[in-house]
């Protein structure tokens, strides 16, 4: 069968197709060129996250180690496979990933804009275990455990996105210096800051039949 682009050269059609076929070109190198640098200065945002905390792990264990308190349940963890770093805290996990990231992608902006950008999730759980027990459906189960994202541009001089899931996917911008801080210490606060209710289950009207009221 005849390639339908053979002899592009020959004539104004095939011309007009070929400027065509170039401004795809463009459009596609423009995306990939833009993922690259997002790619870039999400690595520099992700490794501060992992420096946070550290500080912040060294510190717990410091205060709780005072109170009297194990510590043998505060760490942080990094799994370069899943590209991942994990922080416990006594019965929490907090996790963040890059693992998303496997091709350009866009969020839309207020106004309707799309950025092409790198994201970091943060989990409420082990983010690394996630990934690893689900391996071909890894980001539907991040997404269930995702508390909040960052998006982080390809310009350092434009603002990265913080969009918080706990807090209904508020949008709070950040400049590349704050990002990492804001962003970790947002995360830890929701998560470590808040408790676990006992679960409970209402009484059906087929026990109250079987076993009777109390009173």
């Amino acid at each position: 069968m005849e390639n339908g682009f053979t002899g592009l050269n020959s004539s104004r059609q095939s011309s007009v197709a070929l400027e065509r076929v170039n401004d795809v070109a463009s459009h596609m190198f423009s995306q990939y060129t833009d993922y690259r640098n997002a790619g870039a200065n999400a690595d520099v945002i992700f490794e501060e996250i992992y420096q946070n905390m550290k500080s912040v792990s060294d510190y717990l264990k410091q205060t709780f180690s005072a109170r009297g308190v194990s510590v043998e349940n505060i760490r942080c963890e990094r799994d370069s496979s899943t590209q991942s770093i994990v922080m416990s805290v006594l019965w929490r996990k907090i996790g963040f990933t890059l693992a998303t990231n496997t091709l350009p992608s866009y969020v839309e902006q207020r106004g309707g804009k799309r950025m092409t950008c790198y994201r970091i999730i943060a989990t409420n759980g082990d983010c690394s275990k996630i990934i690893k027990n689900n391996p071909e459906d890894y980001v539907d189960k991040l997404l269930n455990d995702e508390v909040a994202s960052l998006y982080v541009p390809s310009n350092k001089s434009d603002a990265c996105e913080l969009r918080a899931r706990f807090l209904s996917n508020d949008i709070f911008t950040l400049t590349h210096q704050q990002a990492a801080k804001e962003f970790f210490l947002k995360v830890v606060e929701y998560i470590c800051g808040g408790g676990t209710k006992h679960p409970e289950r209402e009484f059906s009207s087929q026990f109250i039949n079987q076993f009777g009221r109390l009173y």
